[in-house]
C-alpha cells in the first residue's frame, strides 16, 4: 500500500489538494490511501470542502485524531463557544459551515450532525499502525509527569490520549522517546522547530533561514508545515503494509 501522509491541514483544502496532486495521488488507484495525522480544521476557511472530500472517499482515508478534533468535540458537547474556541479558530469552523439561520439558532450538535462534521470526528482514531510506522498527532502517550517511554501506551485510557495530543514532539525528539523498531510519524508542531533544534546555527525557527520541509530521521518524521504561515501542506509517500 502506498500512503500519502499529511498533517495539520487546518482548513486549507486547496493547499492540501495541490500537495496531493504534486505527489501523484490518484483517487482511483486502489493502492493509494491518505493518512491525516490530525487537525483538519480551525485556521483556513474551507472546512466544507474538506468534509465533502472525506465523506465522498471514506475508504481512501485514515483519520488520526488531533487536539483540534478534541477541541471541536468539546465545543459541540457543551453546545456553546467560549473565547478559547474563538482564539483556536474552532468557532469559526462552525461559522464557515453554516448558513445564517443555523448560526442564529447555534445548536452546535445539530450543525455538526447535519454538515457531516460529527461523522468526521467519529471516524478519527487515536493512532494508526503499519509494519514499520506509527501515525499519531503529537506523540504516543508517555509515562505521566516525566519524559519516559511507556511500553503499554497502546492501551492508554482516553484522558491520556487527549494529553498526548498536546505534547510537544520536539521534546520527545530531544529526550529520544521512541517506539522500538518503529518510526513515529507526527504533526502538531511546526517542522522548523525540529530543524532549528538539530542545527540552530543553520536554521531559524521563524525567520530568514526557516525550514518547513518534513523533518525525517530513522526514528521519527515530523510533517506540520505551519500552513497558516507557509500556505503549504507537507505530504510524504510511505510504502508499507
Amino acid at each position: 500500500m502506498k500512503y500519502f501522509v499529511c498533517s495539520d491541514i487546518h482548513g486549507y483544502f486547496d493547499e492540501w489538494q495541490t500537495a496531493l496532486k504534486e505527489k501523484g495521488f490518484d483517487i482511483n488507484n486502489p493502492n493509494h490511501k491518505i493518512i491525516i495525522c490530525g487537525d483538519l480544521f480551525d485556521r483556513g476557511r474551507q472546512p466544507k470542502q474538506i468534509i465533502d472530500f472525506i465523506l465522498s472517499h471514506k475508504d481512501k482515508l485514515i483519520l488520526v485524531r488531533g487536539n483540534h478534533e478534541d477541541l471541536m468535540q468539546e465545543m459541540i458537547e457543551r453546545n456553546k463557544n467560549t473565547q478559547y474556541d474563538l482564539s483556536n479558530g474552532t468557532a469559526y469552523t462552525i461559522i464557515d459551515l453554516c448558513p445564517e439561520w443555523q448560526i442564529s439558532e447555534f445548536d452546535l450538535r445539530k450543525i455538526a450532525r447535519e454538515t457531516g462534521l460529527q461523522e468526521i470526528l467519529d471516524m478519527c482514531v487515536d493512532y494508526y499502525e503499519t509494519k514499520k510506522y506509527i501515525f499519531v498527532h503529537a506523540w504516543i502517550p508517555i509515562i505521566e509527569n516525566c519524559y519516559l517511554y511507556d511500553e503499554d501506551w497502546r492501551n492508554a485510557r482516553k484522558e491520556r490520549w487527549i494529553k498526548a495530543r498536546w505534547n510537544n514532539p520536539v521534546e520527545m525528539y530531544r529526550y529520544e522517546i521512541y517506539e522500538p523498531g518503529k518510526i513515529i510519524v507526527c504533526g502538531h508542531w511546526h517542522c522548523s522547530a525540529f530543524w532549528h533544534e538539530q542545527n540552530p546555527e543553520q536554521y531559524d525557527e521563524f525567520g530568514l533561514n526557516e525550514n518547513f520541509e518534513p523533518f525525517i530521521t530513522d526514528k521519527m518524521i515530523a510533517l506540520d508545515a505551519c500552513t497558516i504561515h507557509t500556505k503549504k501542506v507537507n505530504v510524504i509517500i510511505i510504502d508499507d503494509n
